[in-house]
């Protein structure tokens, strides 16, 4: 917008609503601002507390093991887990006793597969 460059901001927000036609009609121009929009709305929210919400550990890992896990991150304040009705994987809270803990735990579990077909999913609370 600062640029006053009206196609680029075309380009924007036609690539939110339909990413095929954006790129199709200004790929070869607005290349970069593409890749840019599509990194801005991929990319995962930031970290701004020490609580994570979690969801897709193996429920065979149960509280104990999920705990040992997130420890050897740093230490936990708070944890609370629940096994779903639906799959054999744990969701809950966990609290770290600060938010660079928090930070390295998203960094290094949100997105991962354990083993169950699923990816791991956490997000700051």
């Amino acid at each position: 917008k600062k640029q006053d460059d009206h196609n680029a901001m075309n380009c924007a927000a036609e690539y939110v609503n339909d990413p095929e036609l954006a790129t199709t009609r200004y790929g070869k121009t607005y290349t970069k601002l593409i890749r840019d929009v599509e990194a801005a709305l991929t990319a995962p929210p930031p970290v701004k507390t020490p609580t994570i919400a979690f969801t897709g550990f193996p429920s065979n890992m149960g509280e104990m093991g999920l705990r040992a896990t997130l420890e050897a991150l740093g230490p936990i304040a708070d944890l609370e887990c629940v096994e779903s009705e639906d799959f054999p994987v744990l969701s809950g809270k966990v609290t770290f006793e600060d938010i660079e803990t928090a930070k390295a735990a998203v960094a290094q579990y949100d997105g991962m597969d354990m083993g169950m077909g699923t990816k791991l999913e956490l997000t700051s609370v």
